[in-house]
């Protein structure tokens, strides 16, 4: 859910970036059988995205989203904290 220079700066080593809008696009391909977690920045986009999942695909049950916002370092460590 990041932008593509975000995602280059630093994302969790198992993310797929997919951008908010391609998501529509790609919501038939997400997998029903795995926990998916949305994340971006701030927890904006992720929220947005996590309801436009259950709109369209309301039997995927394992669908979240990080409510808080990512600071990724160059050494691969995030830092999480909740949003002001």
């Amino acid at each position: 859910m990041r932008d593509p220079d975000e995602y280059a700066a630093g994302a969790f080593k198992s993310a797929v970036n997919i951008r908010t809008d391609e998501l529509e696009k790609k919501i038939a391909t997400l997998p029903a059988d795995k926990p998916i977690v949305f994340v971006c920045n701030t927890g904006a986009r992720s929220g947005e995205a996590y309801y436009m999942v259950q709109d369209v695909r309301p039997e995927l049950k394992k669908v979240y989203y990080l409510e808080a916002e990512t600071i990724y370092d160059q050494d691969g460590s995030v830092k999480i904290t909740k949003p002001q």
